[in-house]
């Protein structure tokens, strides 16, 4: 049996309950690396008749140690721990980058801000990407410093094709695919190749406000399609007089609905019977927490009619600017036609890098392990505000992402909650748009959880609650 068995007294004194104490004991010890890679750990019966606890609270323990990625179960063999780097973790408190060190240059007073596109940059595989990284210098010679493909290297595509194929159900070949520096570079390539005077793009109302910020800038005209329960109204798009529109079916931003296969297919009809295009931007797909995600609308599509769109910034980082889109084969030949036009905006040895973590597996078991890490603080999140707002707050959008929507019951105005969150160092952000309306009797708030350790998210709530509710 493993020596912290013996070496662990617990606190019964203590305020913090048993499973986190041993959690956190095993969780230090693998850190410290005195627990080594591999190591098989004790069986729950074993620890817990030598520790003289419940089963029940030892279980909880390992159970947190394998969402947060530290030990990995195996059927009717045991328990055995990671490494500590693949683990998916807060950093220790000495090195822990506090949140206010990131909050806005205006307001040096946040200290919990739920920004709904931060990720938790501790769960970055740094010491692997550094590897990589060299490794790539020293593979390639001089010609890597050259202008590479518009379309981007040959070698992350196919192995993008291949991934997005069994993961997201996208049916692709790598001379689809073109790698971009975001969002807006890839919107801003699909309106040189479509926009003509009689482009009208339909935009889900709210939506996300960077893309419509993108449509306008280019003179597209804009159409706002409201949203039912499930996602974007069909029968309101086919009476518009949009031929393009844009959606985010996995997860809706921000409102957080996934839209179903039925209404999926409904939007496809559309599609063909009118000709057009619709842009599905598949911003957060790796982070679904419930049932199996349903398969992307490009996989869904039988006439060539989708542009998929995909991103590592909720993955990876968001600073790196990598992302990618899968052009039907009509406009991957108006692209490739004049493919001088455009040179790729991500550094060769970027790309590379991706590839290399790709190929050699690394990706899909860093997509795990966030999904489970991630999974884990929505749950704390959601669990903290049932219990601190109760019927004051309803939860919306909690399938997939990384944020959830709260609809607060107030007669309070958005700017009258944002200061007192302010007042209390907690940042929050509001579903709102250019055009759109919300309910008069709720305000809607969007909660980022990525960025932001379990224990902020219980203090954020409750202060949210002490400043909104209690005076």
């Amino acid at each position: 049996m493993l020596e912290l068995a013996f070496s662990l007294s617990l606190n019964s004194e203590s305020k913090v309950p048993h499973y986190k104490q041993l959690y956190l004991f095993i969780r230090q010890e693998i850190q410290a690396g005195h627990i080594k890679a591999g190591t098989k750990l004790p069986s729950i019966r074993a620890l817990s008749d030598a520790l003289n606890i419940s089963k029940t609270t030892t279980e909880e323990a390992y159970q947190q140690l394998i969402a947060e990625g530290y030990i990995v179960s195996k059927a009717r063999v045991g328990y055995f721990s990671l490494p500590p780097e693949d683990a998916f973790t807060d950093a220790p408190a000495s090195t822990r980058t506090k949140p206010s060190s990131v909050a806005p240059l205006s307001n040096r007073s946040i200290e919990i801000d739920f920004h709904p596109a931060r990720v938790d940059g501790n769960h970055f595989p740094r010491t692997l990407f550094k590897k990589l990284s060299n490794d790539v210098w020293n593979t390639y010679d001089n010609t890597l410093l050259d202008y590479g493909d518009a379309f981007g290297e040959w070698g992350l595509r196919k192995t993008l094709a291949d991934y997005l194929h069994h993961a997201r159900g996208v049916r692709c070949t790598p001379h689809q695919i073109i790698i971009g520096s975001g969002i807006q570079y890839s919107i801003g390539v699909l309106i040189e190749l479509l926009q003509s005077d009689e482009t009208v793009v339909g935009m889900e109302d709210p939506g996300y406000d960077k893309v419509l910020s993108a449509f306008r800038r280019a003179g597209v005209a804009v159409r706002p399609i409201a949203l039912d329960s499930d996602g974007i109204d069909i029968e309101q798009l086919r009476k518009s007089d949009a031929n393009l529109v844009y959606v985010t079916p996995s997860h809706q931003f921000p409102q957080g609905m996934v839209m179903p296969y039925s209404k999926r297919m409904q939007l496809l009809q559309w599609a063909k019977e009118s000709g057009s295009f619709i842009i599905e931007d598949d911003y957060d797909g790796e982070f679904r927490y419930g049932e199996r995600p349903i398969p992307s609308l490009q996989g869904l599509d039988a006439n060539d009619a989708v542009i998929y769109i995909g991103t590592f910034s909720k993955s990876l980082s968001p600073s790196m600017r990598v992302n990618y889109m899968v052009l039907p084969p009509s406009l991957v030949e108006q692209f490739a036609a004049r493919r001088h036009e455009w040179d790729s905006p991500v550094s060769r040895h970027h790309q590379l890098v991706l590839q290399a973590f790709m190929e050699q597996g690394h990706w899909e078991r860093h997509v795990r392990r966030l999904r489970r890490g991630y999974r884990s603080k929505q749950a704390v999140l959601i669990q903290v505000i049932q219990a601190e707002m109760g019927e004051r707050a309803i939860i919306v959008g909690q399938g997939a992402g990384l944020h959830v929507v709260l609809d607060v019951n107030t007669d309070k105005s958005r700017e009258t909650l944002k200061e007192r969150a302010e007042s209390v160092g907690v940042n929050v952000y509001f579903v709102a748009s250019a055009y759109s309306q919300e309910p008069t009797a709720t305000v809607r708030v969007v909660l980022g959880f990525g960025g932001l350790s379990p224990d902020d998210l219980v203090e954020g709530i409750k202060r949210l609650r002490t400043c909104w509710f209690s005076r």
